[in-house]
């Protein structure tokens, strides 16, 4: 069935994945034809598949010529046994298929043994599908011993994910795009489910085919899934019901004892319940309590729930939890969503802030998630008040021990602060209050170390790296001669960026690598720093994409695991990073779109995040959307150390150079030219900004800047001999500098830049240029051919539109541009026109060069020409020539 020019899973689409169970049913059933019986047991939970098996049996049967029996019709005759013996008269080869064993009776289970027994030497093969049980009553003991001593066992396990990819390409006619290909792997690869989400997204429109890809239309869950385990669910008695729309609101396993205080229910009525859900598969038992058979089910029942029952849920469960002691993340994630429309949710999660004490553990908690949706005057706040009265807890009766555990505390907390706007930015006079710490007398090394550390983190975030790396060397030092492995991580984490800011990928890797270590040893304490989320940029500065997007996903794991939601908008925020440098431009909007839907835009990372969509919208050529975003990144803070306010800067000046300012353009950018020998971090994440630098100081007339950015491409270029990128970009920086058509087209060969399609396609389109400059036509087209094919696939709508302009001037020019010209006005092409009308207003081939984004060079070969076809000498003569040519009807000649 054709539905929104997708189509419903066929039969061969709901056999994937069960190929080794398929021919294993072939293997038994070829015995049976040569005369061998035997007893198979198909065991999964519900939905797993055992049905479309059994069907898959009785049709290859058939296949065969074998006879086949009703398992149901075999048990349900006046005498079973002589039934099975008349049938096995003829020693007939006949195939028996009972579907639902585990519905049985006692004695039918019995009798069921007993037919098995009397036909192990016949030709008789038992195929029985059986759902998993998870209790041992009569009945199940029965079936227990039949599949031990006289059948053999084909569990079916969940689908793997390949195996849903090709379903889901099967059945799309495309490989799925990451957010649907999660989508479908939530079903935990149970058949029953893999096949309705399917079925229901091909039915109600919710997913599109565009180039090859398909992708979701919308967040929403199709109403018939929904719908289906509603169904599913409402089969269940009223207590097994209430039970599964609790947890439901959970995003982890809960605890038996949680859900029964959360029903109000004895916990003898809540274990009922719970027996109920899991022997229907709806729910299964894990390690950390009952969780949902897999997540999409959770989803499905979540959105099932009306508004109203949600938000009353929530409440709840942020109520017992705080009773319960619970993590501040998981309540304040609960007060979050069960606050009432028009409510200040913030405003609650302070309130709750304020009566969890301050315990260091409960202190991290809340600056995290205060940093976390922007509220760093809340954050500060809480941190003075806890500074304040650990101190005068110092200056009671209760002497050293209670000093010292105000110190603790107050060290304890400023690590808290550093370690969390290590990440979300901010740094609110870290430095001082860290300095007033280590100038107290008799602290212990450990504190001293950690206060250290803290202080590393203000240096850096106060962009003074060379105090950072400095302190955090000595951090590095006390916390080995302490033996304290926190300030060892921090301080690690700390040189590591220091160390990318610098352009020093070894060491950005190297301290990476060591603070993951730290972390991995550890354990909590150390667990919940995140150094994938400092690893990752470094691997893509040094081309390792694939490596980094398994990095973020590592990390985004575990801090799921450990219920860290604080950090969620730095992983899309870092995954949309990665997805621009491999030219995935359509997927990083995405990404980078999730990441401001869960942060705060007036937050540190919230502004980076908008000025990266910002980027983004421009390099698909969305100008005016572009321009917004920005305006947005302008109103809040940009001082995350994953984007500082050098990378506003340069999307600004990105912006007015697309909109063909580009004096503007490199006004606003000269501040990035002056740091980037000491801090070249622009130049490691995205070399192809080399190029653009150039360019823009060149038609500025500022050769010294432009000499300054090839200099740093050169010197990061010598000191990465292994990263090709930056070979081929800085190549493609001095090609620019130089006009050199040759320089470029080595720049873009051996494969140098292949990892960055971006650059890779500046580098073509840039040799293109300067290869139609020097007469060689027919390889620039080629060049600028390739330019576009690259632009067209990664989704960069600004330059692929850049790259046709350009093709359509070349495609009236004379093929050889040297042959004598023909003369006359009618012989000049667009280009030359254009230049010979602009100079004839007086402007210089400078200024020509900035009206029509070509190079100096360029303008000066359309004048020559110019000259040549209208037989002039000078600049007088040619403006007197075009202006008895001149057509006033041409907006081009106002």
């Amino acid at each position: 069935m054709s539905l929104t020019g997708l189509t419903a899973p066929h039969e061969a689409a709901l056999t994937v994945g069960r190929e080794k169970e398929r021919a294993a049913l072939r293997g038994v059933l070829g015995k049976l034809q040569a005369g061998t019986g035997g007893c198979v047991v198909i065991e999964g939970p519900k939905g797993a598949g055992k049905s479309h098996l059994l069907d898959v049996a009785r049709c290859e049967a058939a296949r065969l010529g074998l006879r086949v029996e009703s398992g149901e019709d075999v048990l349900t005759r006046q005498d079973p046994h002589a039934g099975i013996v008349e049938l096995g008269l003829g020693e007939e080869p006949f195939v028996v298929i009972l579907d639902g064993v585990e519905r049985l009776s006692e004695a039918a289970s019995l009798l069921l043994a007993s037919l098995i027994r009397r036909t192990g030497d016949r030709p008789v093969l038992w195929l029985l599908a059986c759902r998993t049980r998870g209790g041992m009553d009569p009945a199940g003991m029965v079936l227990e011993e039949i599949a031990a001593r006289y059948a053999t066992r084909l569990p079916l396990k969940p689908l793997g994910r390949a195996a849903l990819e090709e379903m889901g390409a099967s059945v799309f006619g495309a490989a799925m795009e990451p957010r649907l290909a999660e989508l479908v792997h939530r079903t935990a690869g149970a058949p029953w489910l893999v096949r309705l989400l399917l079925e229901a997204l091909a039915e109600e429109g919710l997913v599109r085919v565009r180039s090859q890809r398909a992708g979701l239309r919308s967040h929403e869950l199709p109403r018939r899934l929904v719908d289906a385990v509603a169904l599913r669910i409402n089969e269940l008695s009223e207590d097994a019901r209430q039970l599964v729309t609790v947890l439901a609101v959970f995003d982890r396993p809960c605890g038996l004892h949680e859900a029964s205080a959360l029903l109000g229910r004895p916990l003898v009525q809540a274990t009922a319940a719970a027996h109920e859900a899991l022997a229907d598969g709806v729910l299964v038992e894990r390690e950390r309590g009952l969780d949902f058979c897999c997540p999409l089910v959770r989803d499905a029942a979540y959105a099932y729930l009306t508004e109203a029952t949600r938000t009353a849920l929530h409440r709840e469960t942020a109520l017992f939890l705080q009773r319960d002691g619970a993590s501040a993340a998981e309540v304040a994630r609960h007060i979050a969503l069960g606050s009432r429309p028009g409510e200040d949710a913030v405003g609650r999660l302070v309130a709750f802030i304020e009566r969890i004490g301050h315990a260091p553990q409960q202190v991290t908690d809340s600056v995290r998630l205060l940093s976390a949706v922007g509220h760093h005057e809340e954050a500060r706040a809480l941190v003075t008040r806890v500074l304040q009265e650990s101190g005068s807890e110092g200056e009671g009766e209760s002497g050293d021990t209670t000093r010292c555990s105000g110190q603790a505390l107050k060290v304890q907390t400023l690590l808290t602060v550093a370690s969390t706007w290590l990440h979300t930015g901010g740094n609110d006079g870290l430095s001082g209050r860290a300095v007033g710490l280590l100038d107290e007398a008799a602290l212990p090394p450990a504190q001293r170390a950690r206060l250290l550390a803290v202080r590393g983190i203000a240096h850096l975030c106060e962009l003074e790296p060379e105090a950072a790396e400095k302190t955090a060397r000595r951090a590095l030092c006390a916390g080995e001669e302490s033996g304290d492995l926190l300030s060892r991580l921090i301080a690690d984490m700390t040189l590591s960026r220091c160390a990318l800011a610098a352009g020093d990928l070894d060491q950005a890797v190297g301290q990476a690598c060591e603070a993951m270590h730290l972390a991995h040893l550890g354990g909590r304490e150390t667990a919940q720093h995140y150094p994938h989320l400092l690893m990752a940029p470094a691997l893509v500065a040094y081309d390792e994409l694939a490596e980094a997007e398994t990095m973020l996903r590592l990390g985004e794991q575990q801090a799921a695991r450990n219920g860290d939601i604080w950090l969620q908008p730095m992983w899309q925020y870092q995954r949309a990073q990665l997805l621009l440098a491999s030219g995935r431009l359509r997927d990083a909007e995405r990404a980078a779109e999730d990441a401001a839907a869960c942060s705060e835009p007036r937050s540190p990372v919230g502004s980076a995040v908008l000025a990266l969509l910002a980027h983004l919208a421009l390099l698909r050529g969305h100008v005016s959307t572009a321009r917004y975003h920005l305006r947005c990144a302008a109103l809040g803070p940009l001082d995350s150390l994953d984007s500082a306010p050098e990378d506003l800067l340069w999307r600004r000046g990105l912006l007015q150079e697309a909109e063909g300012h580009l004096q503007v353009a490199f006004r606003t950018l000269r501040p990035l030219y002056g740091s980037l020998t000491a801090r070249p971090r622009l130049l490691t994440r995205e070399p192809e900004a080399a190029a653009t630098l150039v360019r823009l100081a060149r038609c500025a007339g500022a050769r010294e800047q432009a000499a300054t950015v090839v200099a740093v491409m050169r010197h990061l270029a010598r000191r990465h001999p292994r990263v090709p990128t930056l070979q081929g970009a800085a190549m493609h920086a001095e090609a620019v500098l130089r006009d050199d058509p040759r320089l470029a087209e080595t720049a873009h060969r051996e494969e140098r830049l292949a990892a960055r399609p971006l650059a890779l396609a500046s580098a073509l389109e840039d040799s293109g240029v300067l290869l139609w400059a020097g007469g060689e036509s027919e390889q620039a087209t080629i060049r600028l051919r390739q330019a576009l094919c690259l632009y067209e696939k990664a989704g960069a709508g600004l330059f692929a539109r850049r790259v046709r302009g350009r093709l359509s001037e070349r495609a009236v020019q004379p093929t050889d541009t040297r042959q004598s010209p023909v003369p006359g006005w009618e012989s000049l092409t667009e280009s030359e026109r254009r230049v010979g009308e602009l100079v004839a207003q007086g402007l210089t081939n400078r200024e020509v060069a900035k009206r029509l984004f070509l190079s100096p060079h360029t303008v000066d070969s359309h004048l020559r020409q110019c000259f040549a076809k209208f037989a002039v000498n000078n600049r007088v003569e040619l403006t007197r020539a075009v202006l008895e040519h001149h057509n006033p009807r041409d907006p081009e000649n106002t």
